[in-house]
């Protein structure tokens, strides 16, 4: 009788970082059809992501009565993996670069 191993930290962070991903696209696709524009930023868009990061989903233009719903999509998109929302025109002057450098489009992970 062949004996299963526990899947290893890489094969869970591979599972993990993949449904981050699915969730980011299906939140940012959700997003679009509301007319608000987001990028993904951090750990996820610099390939750093790993069992204990949160995706960040950084909002570059949203109408002004949207700005309260959105947390709710990217919620009910991403379900139980932890995020952050932020917005462009809210990060302070020195943080912005840091924001944007790493930020790319949800179609540009693999």
């Amino acid at each position: 009788m062949t004996q299963l191993l526990p899947p290893s930290p890489a094969q869970n962070r591979a599972a993990y970082r993949a449904a981050a991903i699915t969730g980011a696209r299906q939140a940012i696709a959700a997003l679009e059809r509301k007319h608000v524009k987001a990028l993904v930023t951090g750990s996820l868009a610099d390939n750093s992501f790993d069992l204990h990061s949160d995706v960040d989903i950084l909002i570059t233009q949203c109408p002004r009565e949207m700005k309260y719903a959105i947390e709710a999509i990217v919620e009910d998109a991403l379900g139980t993996i932890p995020f952050d929302v932020i917005y462009l025109d809210e990060i302070a002057p020195r943080k912005l670069r840091s924001f944007t450098e790493k930020a790319r489009r949800v179609e540009d992970l693999d």
